[in-house]
């Protein structure tokens, strides 16, 4: 697959990830709206959180290996835990 090819799926797949996510946050604001039950809404507003920790890590991933000369793996567990409160 060409450079520009691989960058635009790359592009597509976190913007669907965005997605995904942006409804996960209109879902939660609908439950506080609706006044549901608290540990409902934590453990939504947990998975958020692990979703937005996940993008921030792939788009890490995605710029530490474009600019890397060698191809080196990066630790995904490390990234991950920059994103942890």
């Amino acid at each position: 697959m060409e450079k520009g090819k691989h960058y635009k799926a790359e592009l597509e797949k976190m913007l669907h990830r965005i997605s995904r996510i942006e409804g996960q946050v209109r879902g939660i604001r609908k439950m506080i709206e609706e006044n549901r039950n608290c540990r409902d809404v934590v453990t939504q507003v947990a998975a958020a959180k692990e979703a937005l920790a996940g993008l921030g890590a792939e788009v890490l991933r995605n710029e530490l290996v474009c600019r890397q000369k060698e191809k080196k793996k990066v630790d995904e567990k490390y990234l991950r835990s920059l994103f942890k409160f």
